[in-house]
């Protein structure tokens, strides 16, 4: 008994710890965009009923895109939210699918939660994978544009 006791509490302990209580900064993990096209990411936080995102302190968003993709501004502060005045900021982030393929955007979030009396600094990493599709031909049975010579005007 003791030790399906012991090999419980130890299967146990590192799910507990795996778990942010209290907070979450949701990215999705992929989405796609056009070849040339542009796509919003939504980043947002979420806090816990009785915390909050510090006011006084600065909220962060690092965005390092991979090649094949680009953001136009990576780097994002409070100012640049949704909603700059919400408790819990949320970001739309512009990309644009410059080359086919998929393609990495790391995602650093500093800020500072707050809970009673205290305040602690978060430093949040998060990795979204951006599919570029290329465009799929519309006319692909179509060969009305192609030189084909035709047998009744033979030069000789």
């Amino acid at each position: 008994m003791r030790r399906a006791l012991l090999a419980l509490f130890v299967l146990w302990e590192p799910q507990a710890e795996a778990q942010q209580p209290g907070w979450e900064v949701r990215v999705p993990e992929r989405t796609s965009v056009a070849l040339g096209g542009t796509t919003l990411v939504p980043i947002a936080i979420a806090v816990d009923r009785g915390l909050t995102v510090s006011k006084d302190g600065p909220v962060i968003v690092e965005l390092v895109p991979e090649g094949g993709v680009s953001i136009k501004k990576r780097r994002l502060g409070r100012a640049d939210a949704v909603d700059p005045d919400a408790d819990a900021p949320r970001f739309a982030v512009q990309v644009r699918g410059d080359a086919g393929g998929d393609h990495t955007v790391k995602v650093r979030v500093k800020l500072w939660l707050c809970g009673g009396k205290v305040c602690r600094p978060l430093d949040i990493r998060r990795q979204l994978t951006v599919t570029v599709e290329a465009p799929t031909p519309t006319d692909a049975g179509n060969d009305a544009g192609l030189d084909v010579p035709d047998a009744r005007h033979r030069t000789r």
